[in-house]
């Protein structure tokens, strides 16, 4: 008896657990619905370069849209790309690779419901308008919708666009202009018939320009304009210092020297004196600078002068100009004078940046110099030559990379083409948005590389 119950508890357990593993068996179809990523496949795309003979040339290249990711926005319900694909990128037929939940069609937008058609990782789509991507639970009885947009830019990011933005001319008589970007406003000091004269606008557009009233600083030579500690300071012909909260009212510094300004960096001024280099932290006391090589390679015209932040926190003043043409007429090159600073570090030597024989690209010998900072660039550009034949006024921006030692021109930094020849007084200035800000005589003109007014750089 007792093995029979046995026999008949080992039948109806094995039962019991036929009946579990059958249950464990049986598959459940989830309600999810989504799409976790979206890759976009190998995208065409037109270049056009100009050849040898100087003739545009145009041709296609192929790349891979990985450098360029989908971004899934799970809350809105929209996939998009941030940084937008380069400009003349061809998305009429491109692969796409979709990771999700279910099964997914999509449409256009702009399509009606009859127009879905089913996903495939081997069929291309066309992204030229929106698309509508719509994926299915594995039963089916729920479905999320997408919207997608792929971005491409519609301008080349690699051209320097400019426009002509006013033509005041109220300014035309001047002797001497220099243009600072200060206080969101753009400015331009110029210097006529021995008056100071100040004229701004605003930076949005830079088209009305308005005359300020100015006192304080007729003796101003207005090209030494620099920026130091939220205020303005030049330096007088008669080698006074002035200084101003405003930009308008002008009042003398106490300074223990007469100097000629010429530029600022984050803890001081620097200007000549004696034909030596000083430095002062309040415009009142000047301490000698050292320098690497003789005085007699320190410039005495045409200055134009930068200080900036290196990537690797160095602090960095760049100093070029010309000698003068009477005692140096053989000279080929623009003479270039730098130093920089590491964080807390008072003094650093001055170094001059010889134009050696193998260096091909020095710095042109040019009247009117400029110099700003780019991005990640120094551009410099100017008059005429010093000796009259070498360069016309505006023909290029030289650019430099490797920060004032050699100074090249490209085809992406380039000046208003209708500019090239003109004699006429120039300064130039950047903003904080990147565009550059280049006063031609009567004309101002307001430029950016393309790519840097890019909501996605």
């Amino acid at each position: 008896m007792k093995k029979s119950i046995l026999s008949l508890s080992l039948a109806v357990l094995s039962v019991l657990l036929i009946c579990s593993c059958k249950d464990d068996d049986e598959v459940v179809l989830s309600t999810d619905c989504y799409i976790s990523s979206f890759t976009l496949g190998n995208v065409k795309r037109q270049i056009t370069t100009v050849n040898s003979a100087g003739r545009d040339t145009t041709y296609t290249i192929s790349y891979s849209a990985l450098y360029f990711p989908m971004t899934v926005n799970q809350l809105d319900g929209t996939i998009a790309n941030k940084d937008s694909l380069p400009v003349n990128s061809d998305v009429k037929a491109v692969l796409a690779t979709v990771e999700s939940s279910g099964t997914v069609v999509y449409k256009k937008v702009s399509e009606g419901e009859d127009a879905w058609k089913a996903y495939s990782t081997s069929d291309s789509i066309d992204f030229t308008s929106p698309l509508t991507f719509r994926v299915y639970s594995p039963d089916y009885s729920a479905s999320r919708d997408y919207t997608l947009q792929v971005n491409v830019h519609q301008q080349d990011g690699e051209v320097f666009s400019w426009e002509k933005v006013a033509e005041p001319a109220v300014w035309s008589a001047a002797e001497a202009v220099k243009t600072v970007v200060w206080k969101g406003r753009v400015w331009l000091y110029s210097k006529e018939n021995g008056s100071v004269r100040v004229f701004t606008a605003a930076l949005s557009d830079g088209k009305d320009w308005t005359e300020q009233p100015v006192s304080g600083c007729a003796t101003a030579d207005v090209v030494t304009l620099t920026e130091f500690e939220d205020a303005l300071y030049m330096s007088g012909v008669d080698g006074t210092l002035m200084r101003s909260e405003d930009g308008l009212n002008w009042t003398a510094c106490t300074a223990d020297r007469s100097v000629r300004l010429l530029v600022a960096d984050k803890t001081h001024l620097y200007a000549l004196s004696d034909g030596r280099v000083y430095r002062s932290a309040d415009g009142a006391l000047w301490l000698e600078e050292a320098l690497d090589e003789t005085p007699a390679f320190l410039p005495v015209q045409d200055f134009a002068t930068v200080s900036y932040t290196q990537e690797n926190g160095l602090e960095r003043t760049l100093w070029i100009g010309n000698r003068s043409m009477n005692d140096y007429p053989s000279d080929e090159a623009a003479m270039v004078w730098s130093h920089s600073l590491a964080a807390g570090q008072e003094t650093a030597v001055w170094a001059y940046f010889n134009a050696a024989p193998d260096n091909h690209y020095a710095c042109p010998r040019l009247q009117s110099l400029n110099l700003i900072r780019y991005d990640e660039v120094l551009l410099a550009l100017g008059g005429k030559s010093l000796d009259g034949t070498a360069h016309k006024a505006f023909d290029n921006m030289y650019v430099s990379r490797d920060n004032g030692v050699t100074w090249k021109t490209d085809g992406v930094y380039v000046l208003p083409g209708n500019l090239e020849g003109k004699d006429v007084l120039m300064s130039v200035a950047v903003d904080a948005e990147y565009r550059v800000w280049l006063v031609a005589g009567g004309e101002v003109w307001r430029g950016r590389l393309n790519q840097l007014g890019f909501e996605d750089r």
